[in-house]
């Protein structure tokens, strides 16, 4: 089996107006904790192209994939980190969340075009012993829901729970989706993870949506599973074995915002969540490298 250490992190955007929160008095705070905890696969929310930049030269060890959610690159992110001495990137890509999920758009009465950034990544054969479990890809898909409108969180839900799936097709050596599998209904899918700031707590319509309990959900098939318990993601904070730090994710930099979880990991059968945190750490400060605490969850597939 292979162990996969995950973590979503809403960076919160460069805002001039955050004063001494502002983003250069908070950057290597959030650079050090991702360092710290050292996970195999960091996703980040809401970073701007400076911030982008500002985290590839601060994180060198990771491969950080991913564009803004306006045309040429522009505006607010959902970019994906890959720690390139245990794995490999294998493909990836970016979608939006709206009617026209190919183009830059904003759909459903959202405030702000909304994106999924995905990637595939495969165990990297080591160096200094044998393979880590080869041939065990896994699929990694990075949001941010609107944070106005309710309509836009749930049809963006109804998206993501059609289009993972989609991206789990069973993909060969050469990272192709499998061409056999893909031509059978029953086509075989890889693990997948879904993260991101949901901007809605456990229970509500889009998480519902997307771990298959809401009874509404229009998936096309009569169990409201959206194709089979196989597409069905769970809560890693509620599936996990150890379950560690506050049951919210929200702060105003010095404190927390209670009863607030509104960051989330969402993971498929076949997935075993051995631990989930919400990581309280401060800078050097004192406070809180941003308004949203980072989700932590260690994985075996």
């Amino acid at each position: 089996m292979s162990r996969i250490r995950v973590l979503s992190y809403n960076v919160r955007y460069d805002n001039r107006h955050d004063g001494h929160d502002a983003w250069y008095a908070r950057r290597d705070g959030v650079a050090d904790l991702v360092r710290f905890h050292r996970p195999d696969v960091v996703a980040f929310q809401e970073p701007l192209p400076g911030q982008r930049a500002d985290l590839r030269e601060r994180l060198p060890e990771y491969d950080l994939l991913g564009r803004g959610r306006k045309r040429d690159d522009a505006g607010e992110g959902c970019p994906i980190g890959v720690r390139t001495d245990r794995w490999r990137t294998v493909d990836g890509g970016t979608f939006w969340l709206s009617e026209t999920p190919a183009k830059p758009s904003a759909g459903w009465d959202a405030a702000h075009p909304r994106i999924a950034t995905w990637v595939r990544i495969r165990p990297r054969e080591r160096t200094d012993g044998p393979a880590a479990t080869a041939g065990s890809p896994l699929l990694v898909v990075n949001t941010h829901l609107d944070h106005v409108s309710s309509r836009a969180r749930r049809e963006s839900a109804r998206l993501l729970r059609e289009r993972v799936p989609e991206l789990a097709a069973a993909i060969g050596e050469d990272g192709d989706a499998d061409s056999a599998g893909s031509r059978s209904g029953d086509t075989e899918r890889i693990p997948r993870v879904l993260v991101g700031d949901f901007n809605c707590t456990a229970g509500s319509a889009p998480h519902r949506i997307l771990t298959g309990t809401d009874p509404n959900a229009e998936t096309g098939s009569a169990d409201g599973a959206g194709g089979g318990t196989d597409d069905t993601l769970h809560d890693a904070a509620a599936a996990a074995d150890v379950r560690h730090g506050p049951r919210t994710s929200l702060t105003d930099f010095s404190r927390l915002i209670d009863g607030r979880r509104i960051d989330h990991v969402l993971v498929s059968p076949g997935i075993e969540t051995e631990a989930f945190a919400t990581l309280a750490d401060r800078d050097d400060r004192g406070r809180y490298p941003s308004d949203h605490l980072p989700v932590f969850a260690r994985l075996r597939l």
